[in-house]
């Protein structure tokens, strides 16, 4: 009696996280494997001249055992420390989606998306079927969206659980065609259940809701190069099933929508979608893109939408010189106030532009960005002293170039960084000055044969505030060996950093540190290592002091 009880609980678990699982594929595997690794750490901790910022001596146990039963994993984690103490079975919520040929079955937990704006990846308790035979696209899937959580007004407020209604729901897609080429229609509704909460919550915001989301979701590729896509939804919310009736609806020819959802003075009909067409041709790309989501768009289907929003995108790319260049950019410019009913509105543009050029040994990279912001009168006019009007320009370079071959090899890096914010009011351009630049130095030498390099860099930082000049500079080396055919490997290095705060000494950072790890076996290691920290303060506000830190730490795999 037993033994099948024990075999049926397997089986329950096996089935219970399997995702996505190929059942043909599932037959294959072993029937049961264990692996992971362990791990042991201590560490050494003293510092002058502040309060210590941990603890003298610690300690750490960690395991990460993975049992797999015919290809299923199920992960496990293990800490043992001198602060905290915990296990963990991260595969609470279960959930099966078997696929045999053309078939789909989904049970347990689940999460599934079939559009962006109706059933987008929300977590879900239930089942549905996916069935794809040729190019038929059907999926249904039915459960609860959310659990029912009553107010606990004995608990403090940040530590207690949000309080919900239960809520269960459904969701249908039919398609046809391919991926890449398909026409879907996909559907949502789902309710919450007025009676799931014994007590009325106190708070205002939360109600009990319903939702029906209808969308169409397409991509068609078409005279070989040019694709497609298209995303679009409404979405009828009711907000509060208990608010008022409205009397005497008459809808005409969609009257049957009364049918389907209880409609009411909180019902909002808002609407979000996505457009794109896109050329690619050999060496050279083009998108065009649109995307407009009306404000508080909602779906029970998904978990959050950036609403209030219409942009328009431009982005294209070319490969030249037998592809060894490449140029990248794109242009965008975004607006809110969709409704005309803000106060103000914002406008922003977004540019970039990406340039790269790679040879064997040589290479560089260009990139450059551009973000403004404008407001516009809405309902009200905008006062100039507090209009908003700013640019923010960013650059980055790198340039690099490398020698090697089997004796010795040399690499040097070049990276550079401009930022400027531009404030185009007169009024407090003054108080939003932020400029900053950086430019970093640095050469590697190795010796391939010997497992021997030698590495280092110099770093020099401006950056300018309203009414505030700082600048960082400051070089840094170190030094790596191999030896025993690279089982043991010993690293140290040390770093030195200047400040000056408006042309005074601010004082400098002194770090340092040792590394050394060796390998056993192929499952087995160790590795030590100390950090010395030294910071010389000259700031009257600021403590200098040294911190001295140490770990050893032994690992094993299985």
């Amino acid at each position: 009696m037993k033994r099948p009880l024990i075999l049926s609980f397997c089986f329950s678990l096996l089935f219970g996280i399997a995702d996505a699982q190929d059942i043909e594929q599932m037959i294959k595997q072993k029937p049961f494997v264990i692996n992971g690794t362990l791990g042991l750490g201590v560490g050494t901790y003293n510092s002058s001249g502040i309060p210590a910022r941990q603890r003298a001596f610690s300690y750490l146990f960690n395991g990460a055992p993975t049992v797999s039963i015919y290809g299923v994993s199920f992960p496990f984690s293990v800490v043992v420390s001198d602060q905290q103490r915990g296990f963990t079975q991260p595969f609470n919520q279960y959930g099966i989606s078997p696929t045999y040929k053309w078939i789909t079955v989904h049970a347990g937990w689940q999460s599934i998306q079939w559009s962006p704006y109706t059933l987008a990846g929300y977590n879900f308790l239930g089942g549905g079927v996916e069935l794809n035979p040729g190019k038929l696209r059907f999926g249904f899937i039915y459960g609860r969206f959310n659990k029912a959580i009553e107010e606990d007004p004995a608990l403090i407020t940040a530590f207690s659980q949000t309080p919900a209604y239960k809520r269960t729901g459904f969701s249908t897609k039919l398609g046809w065609g391919t991926e890449r080429n398909h026409f879907d229609f996909t559907m949502l509704k789902a309710k919450d259940e007025v009676s799931s909460l014994k007590n009325k919550p106190s708070s205002l915001n939360l109600t009990p809701s319903e939702n029906l989301v209808l969308g169409i979701s397409s991509r068609f590729t078409f005279f070989k190069r040019f694709v497609f896509d298209i995303d679009a939804s409404g979405s009828l919310y009711t907000r509060n099933l208990l608010a008022d009736t409205v009397k005497n609806l008459k809808l005409d020819k969609i009257d049957f929508i009364k049918d389907l959802i209880n409609l009411n003075a909180s019902t909002q009909l808002l609407t979000a979608g996505h457009t794109s067409l896109g050329y690619q041709g050999q060496n050279y790309n083009v998108l065009v893109k649109y995307k407009r989501v009306d404000p508080d768009f909602k779906s029970m289907g998904a978990y959050y939408f950036e609403s209030d929003v219409q942009n328009y995108t431009v982005e294209g790319g070319v490969k030249v010189i037998k592809g060894q260049m490449q140029l990248n950019g794109s242009f965008g410019v975004q607006n809110d106030n969709l409704l005309k009913d803000k106060a103000y509105q914002s406008n922003r543009k977004i540019g970039s532009i990406n340039a790269s050029f790679n040879k064997t040994n040589y290479g560089i990279d260009v990139q450059y960005s551009n973000y403004g912001i404008t407001q516009d009168r809405g309902l009200n006019p905008i006062v100039d002293t507090l209009r908003i009007a700013k640019t923010n320009h960013n650059l980055n370079t790198m340039l690099r170039y490398s020698i090697a071959d089997t004796l010795i090899s040399h690499s040097f890096i070049l990276v550079g960084n401009i930022q400027s914010l531009v404030d185009l009011n007169r009024f407090t351009s003054a108080q939003s000055l932020s400029n900053s630049k950086t430019a970093n130095l640095s050469y590697q030498l190795g010796f391939p044969k010997t497992g021997l390099n030698f590495n280092t860099s110099f770093n020099y930082t401006v950056a300018d505030i309203y009414l505030g000049h700082t600048v960082f500079f400051g070089p840094s080396v170190g030094i790596g060996k191999d030896f025993f055919e690279g089982k043991l490997g010993l690293n140290a290095a040390m770093s030195f950093q200047q400040q000056k705060n408006n042309k005074i000494n601010a004082g400098n950072i002194l770090n340092g540190s040792l590394n050394g790890s060796f390998r056993f076996t192929k499952k087995n290691a160790a590795n030590l290592s100390i950090n010395y920290l030294k910071s010389n303060s000259k700031d009257i506000t600021l403590p200098s002091f040294n911190e001295i830190y140490s770990n050893l730490s032994l690992s094993h795999s299985f």
